[in-house]
């Protein structure tokens, strides 16, 4: 009885909501510019999807977009490269200048919590491809607010000690 009567109440709930969904009626049309509250929705990149596209700034040389994804006091942990939004910006700037175009395949990406994670086959400015394991968190805005990283050169396919390959 139970479950007839808690399914009985989820068809009721269900009818509602699709019913309140079919009855929409037109709005008067008006010149009114858009505004924050009549502009089109535009659904929020995922934390995933801002990682990727930071790490694809280095191929695009994008700095607008790099900028907007990182925050202002973001922190560096990749001893390479200084700290700040601004060293970011500079490596994205020099990359973008350089003769070889820097190439970034991306082999898989997750998520937990404020954390995503990537691993990546870089090719900085052809200086040869890199295996790198890429950790972002990000602040309560939504803001890339830190990034750690582990970085291996892929060697020789002579010189491996199994045919397993990096992934």
């Amino acid at each position: 009885m139970k479950k007839i009567l808690s399914l009985t109440l989820a068809l009721a709930m269900l009818g509602t909501a699709l019913t309140g969904c079919g009855s929409k009626t037109a709005a008067p049309e008006t010149s009114v510019e858009p505004t924050q509250q009549t502009a089109p929705y535009q659904q929020e990149q995922s934390q995933t999807e801002k990682a990727l596209a930071l790490i694809n700034t280095f191929a695009t040389g994008d700095t607008d977009t790099a900028r907007s994804l990182l925050s202002d006091g973001y922190i560096q942990h990749n001893l390479a490269y200084g700290t700040g939004a601004d060293a970011f910006i500079g490596s994205v700037e020099y990359l973008a200048s350089a003769d070889v175009k820097t190439t970034v395949n991306n082999i898989r990406a997750f998520e937990d919590g404020d954390k995503v994670f990537l691993q990546t086959i870089y090719n900085f400015a052809g200086a040869g491809e890199q295996v790198a394991f890429d950790i972002f968190r990000f602040d309560e805005d939504g803001k890339i607010a830190e990034h750690w990283d582990v970085m291996e050169t892929i060697a020789d396919q002579s010189t491996w000690q199994n045919q397993n390959g990096k992934f």
